[in-house]
């Protein structure tokens, strides 16, 4: 009887084994996002306490779905893989009540080793250096403004009162900026600040010498600026409030395979102090804004089209009293003058997967500037210039180690000038420049130019670890009637898995400035300004964390631009600047970090008229920068920048010699350059302090900048006798300070 009720038993067992199970009475669904931003945390694991069989991942959305038994009070337990601190939630379920939809909100930790010169946007890597956006906008002294920290990198010269970077031996004006492949004309304002979003900068690319021929019109360095791509998740959005003013940014999708940000800014400085006087110079309070606007479009799986849009404007209006020792020195000063200036571009870059080895990047942008200015009564100046460019560039995998790439551009302007002013053709090789005394001229114009290039360049693995690279640029222009042939050179040899060694050389050429080639005021006959660089350098890994690179390099300067009284400008100067960089930098792999930069350098220019040679007017021989930054927390940071360069040249005043006909006295000058300034050192100090909140992230700083107050001499004034010189000292706010609002 036993046996049998046994037997009865196991066979019901069997029979219950294969009725299929009976459905959850409820399904759970609820999603895991990043903590602050909102993000879709994928692959996250959400349990459930004392019911360890029922569990699930959450998807590429970040959304899970957990089936519970019966009503009742459960906890919901999510962790992200190989992280601790699990995050829970208690939900209820009751008959007739809706389903809960729990969300967990996980801290990420901030990812380690941005600061690590990786992810190359070209292959390059001749004279080039790398840096993420976020890593310089963190730099104490740059007040969040990325594109401010160019200064502290290797080969580049302090400028005081702008954030233009002065390479090598060439000046600001010499350099090419690209932002996302297409051109952009103007990228800092007035008061040295940039004219991007600090948060839409990814990073950039500076290539200081030997560049590649795709790169024309540019003797100096290219700053190729890449930004970030709009978040895809959700509409999400940015507040930045700094001390010179305030920005907005609106990101998000667009459906399935579009998304887009847009973002604008305007200083508020001017809405609160409306002007400043001082030794009779009254100056109303600059004021700028810019805007930027990103959209992206997946049209299938082998072509995309980004839309882009920039603006940026600037103005300033001062008046000069008859009385002051400026107007005294200059009388057409006197008076009320203004200078604005307003850049646009709108762009279109198409990039194509052509086939498994080739792909093509097709860009058509207008970009528009208007410049005027009103200087006293010497007179005004209205310019604008509307450019239509084309741009493509085709690349191809040959072999394995073997790529080739084909680049074509052309450029259609339309000049307009109206100028009416007294014109003093002056440029770096005269040290007087008498506004008062000069010819007035009036100028009404309106015409077209047109310029083209052809660009080549065949990179090859030829050995085991070295690449050959060599290219060549056609570009010629209808404007100067000039064209030019420059060939490109380089060699990447990686000496071990660790070490790298470059060498290059690159003839380049460009255009001389507006005033310079525009008919009676300049010369429509000039040549462009050639420059020859050479560079070879050394780059060694030395383990995850430390690594430092140092590079020679020699530059050739020739046609350089100088005033003639007949012609108004010529080209008859030349230069050379050479020198050596060393670089060394303890990567973001643990709590500390930073570089070390030491630059030896010499520039000189030579009058090749006169004979006369003197220093280049951003000669620096020693500037060396150290930056560290140490991280306590993810919510404490700090940061220090120190700065020290050799005194820069200027041109002393030593007496006077007669009067001019109004009965100025006539300055005497000593050589051009011949003076040296004292040397300049500075220390900037920062804090940072991150608040995150389960919907949005509150991000602030805080700078202390010229920490021991150094003045720091960065010229001199005279009085208008010429008896008397008063040192003129480096503008720097003392403390600096932002907030941003992530949503």
């Amino acid at each position: 009887m036993l046996r049998f009720g046994w037997l009865l038993f196991a066979g019901l067992f069997s029979v219950l084994q294969a009725v299929p199970a009976v459905a959850a009475e409820w399904t759970v669904s609820g999603a895991v996002l990043e903590r602050g931003a909102r993000r879709p945390l994928p692959g996250v694991q959400v349990s459930v306490q004392g019911h360890p069989s029922i569990s699930a991942l959450s998807d590429a959305k970040g959304q899970f779905h957990l089936d519970l038994p019966a009503a009742g009070t459960y906890s919901l337990i999510a962790v992200l893989p190989g992280m601790g601190n699990p995050v829970s939630i208690e939900v209820k379920l009751a008959q007739g009540a809706a389903s809960p939809a729990p969300v967990f909100y996980l801290r990420v930790p901030e990812t380690l080793g941005e600061m690590v010169v990786t992810a190359q946007r070209a292959p390059e890597r001749v004279s080039k250096s790398v840096i993420s956006g976020k890593t310089l906008r963190q730099l104490a002294g740059s007040s969040g403004d990325p594109l401010r920290g160019l200064q502290s990198l290797p080969g580049v010269a302090t400028v005081n009162g702008s954030s233009a970077p002065a390479v090598r031996g060439s000046g600001p004006g010499d350099n090419a900026y690209y932002v996302d492949d297409l051109y952009i004309g103007k990228l800092f304002h007035y008061g040295a600040i940039s004219v991007f979003n600090a948060d839409l900068i990814e990073g950039f690319d500076l290539y200081a010498a030997a560049f590649s021929p795709h790169y024309g019109n540019v003797t100096g360095a290219v700053i190729d600026v890449a930004l970030r791509e709009p978040r895809k998740d959700r509409l999400g959005g940015k507040v930045n409030v700094n001390l010179m003013g305030a920005d907005f940014l609106v990101e998000g999708p667009q459906g399935e395979n579009q998304s887009f940000y847009f973002a604008a800014r305007r200083s508020y400085i001017d809405l609160l102090i409306k002007e400043i006087e001082q030794d009779g110079v009254t100056v109303q309070i600059p004021n700028y804004w810019d805007y930027q606007g990103k959209y992206l479009w997946q049209l299938n799986e082998a072509n995309r089209l980004s839309l882009h849009l920039h603006g940026a404007a600037d103005s300033l209006k001062l008046n000069i009293a008859a009385s002051s020792e400026t107007a005294q020195m200059e009388p057409v000063l006197a008076g009320d003058s203004s200078l604005s200036d307003e850049n646009s571009m709108q762009g279109m870059v198409l990039d194509t997967i052509v086939s498994d080895t080739a792909f093509n990047m097709l860009a058509l942008e207008r970009t528009y500037r208007r410049s005027s200015s009103r200087i006293g009564t010497a007179g005004e100046l209205t310019f604008t210039q509307e450019n239509l460019i084309l741009r493509e560039q085709t690349r191809m995998d040959i072999s394995d180690g073997h790529e080739l790439s084909l680049g074509v551009e052309f450029i259609n302007a339309r000049v307009k000038i109206n100028a009416d002013y007294k014109n003093a053709p002056c440029t770096q090789f005269e040290p007087n420049c008498d506004l008062t005394t000069a010819t007035r001229k009036q100028l009404t114009d309106d015409f077209t130019s047109n310029a083209w290039s052809l660009s080549l360049q065949d990179r090859k693995r030829v050995l085991e670890g070295v690449t050959l690279v060599g290219g060549v640029r056609r570009s010629a222009e209808n404007y100067l009637r000039r064209d030019y042939t420059e060939p490109r050179v380089g060699i990447e040899w990686e000496w071990s898995r660790d070490m790298l060694l470059t060498a290059g050389w690159g003839r380049h050429n460009q255009m001389p400035t507006g005033e310079q080639v525009v008919r009676q005021f300049g010369n429509p006959r000039l040549g462009h300004i050639r420059a020859d660089h050479s560079v070879v350098g050394i780059a060694q890994k030395v383990n995850a964390d430390w690594n430092w690179k140092t590079e020679a390099y020699y530059k050739k300067f020739g046609n350089l631009v100088i005033s003639d009284p007949l012609l108004n400008y010529i080209n008859a100067a030349s230069g050379k600047a050479y020198g050596l960089e060393l670089l060394i930098k303890k990567e973001e792999t643990d709590r500390l970090s930073g570089w070390f930069v030491l630059n030896l350098a010499r520039s000189s220019r030579r009058n090749d008229v006169t004979g006369e040679a003197f220093r280049f007017q951003y000669d620096q021989p020693v500037n060396t920068t150290l930056v560290g930054a140490y991280k306590l927390s993810e919510a404490w940071s700090f940061g220090m920048k120190w700065n020290y360069h050799s005194g820069t040249p200027y041109t002393p005043i030593l007496g006077t010699s007669g009067t001019y006909p109004d009965g100025r006295p006539i300055p005497v000058y000593a050589g051009v350059n011949s003076g040296t300034l004292p040397v300049y050192h500075r220390l900037d100090l920062r804090v940072d302090r991150n608040y995150v909140f389960d919907r949005w992230k509150l991000s602030t700083y805080f700078e202390l900048n010229n920490v021991y107050q150094r003045k720091n001499v960065v010229g001199y004034s005279y009085d208008p006798s010429y008896t008397r010189r008063d040192p003129v000292y480096a503008f720097v706010l003392p403390i600096s300070f932002g907030v941003l609002g992530e949503f």
